[in-house]
């Protein structure tokens, strides 16, 4: 992303196995939708926002491009991607998604899971995408739309994270604009849906434990969050994840676009 914009979550060990985590809960809906791909050839597939890199290896079990390579700004991620990667084909590279043309050729095909909520111009990103994509080349996007859970912990913890991701300027349900964000001269849609899937509370509140852990010392939150709230939060979300206490599948509504490049 932007090296100007806030990223809340950090690129800590901890948040490392966060998006290892979050990969590996949202692996059979990204398996679906990249799977719809039906295999697309080309010289190479992109991954816009790779983290340690689950996504890239992800998204190369799905295209048939001679290269996949995944970029992020944080080095730190990208050294950890590099070094557990085995197949030849995938590659990574650290530099700012966000202001393309990069140092590759056109991609035929890129891919983007839940990096879209952390900018605050994602429109523009998309239209700047656009420049590092051949003609008639795939562009395909993943986002949250929402997130329930029956059991208090989540929606409070949702509560506030939308709120710290405001004021940012950022949106946590981007995945219900996607559509709309994506209207632009660059992009053709190729298709849109939203995706309902029933994720486990152990998981899920694993991923948020990781990222309050993180978030809780963000200066918004710092200024605007009451500590022993966030302590008792982080300490129901752990009983959670260990099994402690019992709570229902969280729902998360993912939303979905593959567009084409004009």
């Amino acid at each position: 992303m932007k090296t100007n914009e806030h990223y809340t979550f950090g690129d800590s060990d901890l948040a490392a196995e966060r998006l290892r985590l979050l990969a590996r809960v949202f692996e059979p809906s990204s398996s679906a939708l990249l799977g719809s791909l039906e295999n697309p050839p080309g010289e190479l597939a992109l991954d816009l926002g790779c983290g340690p890199g689950a996504t890239t290896r992800l998204l190369a079990d799905h295209v048939s491009t001679s290269r996949v390579v995944g970029l992020d700004q944080s080095a730190r991620l990208v050294a950890q991607a590099a070094n557990e990667q085995g197949n030849e084909r995938i590659s990574f590279l650290q530099g700012d998604v966000s202001t393309p043309p990069f140092p590759l050729p056109a991609a035929s095909v890129s891919y983007s899971r839940f990096l879209l909520t952390h900018l605050r111009e994602p429109t523009e990103v998309i239209r700047a995408w656009a420049r590092a994509a051949e003609p008639n080349a795939l562009l395909v996007l993943e986002e949250t739309a929402f997130m329930t859970g029956e059991h208090p912990a989540f929606p409070r913890y949702y509560a506030l994270v939308e709120r710290m991701q405001a004021h940012y300027g950022q949106r946590m349900y981007i995945g219900r604009e996607l559509a709309a964000l994506a209207e632009c001269e660059e992009w053709s849609a190729e298709s849109g849906a939203l995706t309902v899937a029933a994720l486990p509370a152990t998981d899920m509140a694993r991923l948020h434990w990781l990222n309050l852990r993180t978030w809780a010392n963000d200066p918004f939150a710092q200024e605007h969050y009451d500590r022993k709230e966030l302590s008792a939060l982080s300490d129901e979300l752990a009983q959670i994840a260990s099994g402690a206490l019992s709570a229902p599948p969280v729902s998360g509504g993912l939303g979905q676009v593959i567009l084409r490049r004009n």
